[in-house]
């Protein structure tokens, strides 16, 4: 192909950038080269240009660039993968790099070497390095490049005690060094114990260059001459590996949903990926209705060992099988975070509650969806607040268990549907209320979905109070209960805590706005935990979690909370406070106090913990009727103090 040619096609298919100048560039540019995947390479040195002119598929510039200038050439030449496969001790020129692609919206990967173990003392920069020959007198190679040579200068003596090695002996002599030793940078074993010997070294200072550098060879040197070796630490930074990388320019991966069971509910574009690809990886069940392809299989369900697996193979086309639907309750969201680099694209499938929706003739689009995959709370509260329910069974709940539950929270009415093994030859699909059921067993593959008709349409604030029972426990108010409710604006997944539960009337409100959360209620006094106990029952609350005792018990092993109403603190206002925030530095908290000693114990210690107190009193009165006259009946003034990080 004509050269004029070649560049005409490298500028319209090319859409990579690599950043070279080291070895794994060079070795990336060799591998893009054999797969024939256009890429242009840049390079700060002719040197490095010359090693890779001759490469059909790389285009090379030369040069160094500021972040400014690889803005340009990312808009101009349409760059959309951008690879930094520069020195890990070339920090600045990474971060111009990073600087053009968030500013350009080009994909960033940073290519790590692969490190060496360290041999010998350690230190963190080249000053330190200096700070250390000058500690002493001996001598010192000094390979850490032309780079920061000049701070060497600093040393005593340093003409007749450093011997340095560059690739160009011009710059070192140009800084004014007199033992110079030139090369290209690739020395053996036997190159490094010679120039340790021409200079009588007593000392070597290197980068920790990993093998790539030539690490290995260095640290072998030295033990052999019993010379003392310095390494430079390298910068912290994450990335890929060599063999990550390759395998993110040459791979494509489809994650596919494969329906009910492989067959009936496969997609054609599911049928089609999975025809054109090279390797499937699943769990045994999703491989098992693609034994017959004769194809190659990796058996995981496990995101490391598939992420692991996909680097180390040479397979180009991947189809990892996942059950149902890829957005649904699956592998897909964790597996894509680990390959968020590569090239993937996802098939989906026909999920299991939009399959049984169908089998039982009901729609899916007001259905509330909860998986109780490593979950056992919360199916009353949301069994009671929706219509519709459809439950992904799993671990400890099996269906007949469910239906016990709801048998034992007096919920028999409820009408359920039971769907086994769907899609397969055994389907089976059942329908009646939970006590018929309580006492079946069902296998490990099933569904259920609940129909309440009587489902609760609003999420009830400032209950009155005569609906709670009640004996001689403290109760918070039903006006303060509700204004406690609406400044701590609970979500439907928080995680609270209610301190000094009392009779639970808080722990009930806050139960109700968090379906999907927990509410942990502590309390000293037996009394409060069972009317606690008795009014959770009451309000259908099983997403409510009692606990007697003093709560500097229980609190370092409580759940991070994200709501907090402390009621009752038994004057341990700052010990609860130094857990909450340290725990969770932006939990909302609240407390109420009926005494100006309590009130000043709560101020003091939220502006200890750097918060504002919020406070507000709330004064309640009431009518009464006495005789044929309506009287108003005061009852205390309550302060409700809210922590507001200042």
């Amino acid at each position: 192909m004509a050269e004029w040619l070649r560049q005409e096609v490298i500028k319209i298919m090319n859409n990579i950038l690599i950043f070279g100048g080291t070895t794994e560039g060079r070795e990336l540019a060799e591998f893009c080269n054999k797969n024939k995947i256009y890429a242009t390479v840049s390079t700060a040195t002719e040197y490095g240009a010359e090693i890779l002119s001759e490469l059909e598929y790389i285009n090379v510039i030369c040069g160094k660039l500021d972040d400014l200038q690889i803005s340009e050439y990312i808009s101009e030449n349409n760059i959309n993968l951008v690879i930094d496969a520069t020195h890990p001790y070339a920090v600045e020129v990474t971060e111009n790099i990073k600087k053009a692609c968030c500013k350009t919206d080009a994909k960033y990967i940073r290519l790590i070497r692969e490190k060496s173990e360290i041999y010998g003392k350690t230190v963190n920069s080249i000053s330190e390095a200096v700070d250390y020959l000058n500690k002493c007198d001996k001598n010192a190679l000094i390979a850490t490049g032309i780079k920061n040579l000049s701070e060497y200068k600093n040393v005593k003596n340093y003409k007749e005690r450093l011997a340095v090695r560059v690739i160009n002996a011009d710059d070192a002599l140009n800084l004014g060094f007199e033992k110079v030793i030139s090369g290209d940078g690739h020395f053996s074993v036997e190159d490094n114990i010679n120039h340790i010997r021409k200079y009588d070294s007593q000392i070597l200072v290197t980068k920790e260059s990993g093998k790539n550098g030539g690490y290995p060879e260095k640290a072998d040197a030295c033990r052999i001459c019993n010379t003392e070796m310095i390494t430079v630490k390298r910068p912290a930074e994450t990335g890929y590996s060599l063999d990550e990388v390759k395998s993110i320019l040459l791979k494509k991966i489809y994650i596919i949903g494969t329906g009910m069971e492989g067959f009936k509910t496969l997609t054609k574009e599911a049928s089609d990926c999975i025809n054109n690809s090279d390797v499937l990886i699943g769990a045994e069940r999703m491989l098992k209705p693609f034994e017959n392809l004769e194809k190659v299989c990796f058996k995981s369900y496990i995101t490391d060992d598939i992420y692991d697996f996909i680097v180390k193979s040479d397979y180009k086309k991947t189809a990892v099988l996942m059950s149902g639907d890829c957005g649904f309750y699956s592998g897909t969201e964790k597996l894509l975070k680990k390959l968020s680099d590569f090239d993937t694209e996802i098939i989906s499938g026909i999920s299991s509650p939009v399959y049984f929706c169908s089998k039982i003739k009901k729609s899916w689009q007001n259905v509330k969806f909860i998986s109780l995959h490593g979950k056992e709370d919360n199916i009353i509260r949301n069994v009671i607040s929706n219509e519709y329910c459809f439950f992904l069974l799993g671990g400890n709940i099996p269906a007949e268990r469910f239906c016990k539950i709801l048998c034992e929270w007096n919920m028999q009415d409820i009408k359920i549907y039971i769907g086994e093994n769907l899609g397969y030859e055994d389907e089976k699909i059942y329908s009646g209320n939970p006590c018929d059921f309580s006492e079946c067993e069902f296998g490990r593959l099933s569904v259920l979905i609940t129909e309440n008709p009587h489902y609760e349409k609003t999420k009830r604030s400032g209950i009155p109070d005569n609906e709670f029972i009640r004996e001689k426990v403290p109760m918070t108010k039903s006006e303060i209960r509700s204004a406690v409710i609406s400044k701590l604006e609970i979500n439907s997944d928080s995680i609270c805590w209610d301190i000094g539960c009392g009779t639970g009337s808080v722990s009930v409100e806050m139960a109700l706005q968090c379906t999907d959360g927990k509410v942990y209620s502590i309390d000293k006094n037996p009394d409060a935990v069972n009317l606690t106990e008795l009014n959770s029952k009451k309000f259908m609350c099983d997403n409510i979690k009692i606990i007697h005792g003093d709560i500097m018990d229980f609190i370092e092993n409580l759940e991070t909370p994200d709501k907090v109403f402390i009621g009752g603190s038994s004057g341990k206002i700052s010990e609860i406070l130094e857990v909450v925030y340290r725990k969770n530095p932006f939990a909302d908290v609240i407390i109420t106090a009926v005494s100006l000693e309590t009130v000043n114990q709560s101020l003091k210690a939220f502006e200890a913990f750097g918060f504002l107190a919020e406070t507000v009193q709330i004064a309640v009165t009431k009518t009464r009727k006495i005789g044929s006259h309506t009287m108003l009946s005061a009852e205390n003034p309550v302060f409700i103090i809210k922590g507001v990080k200042n």
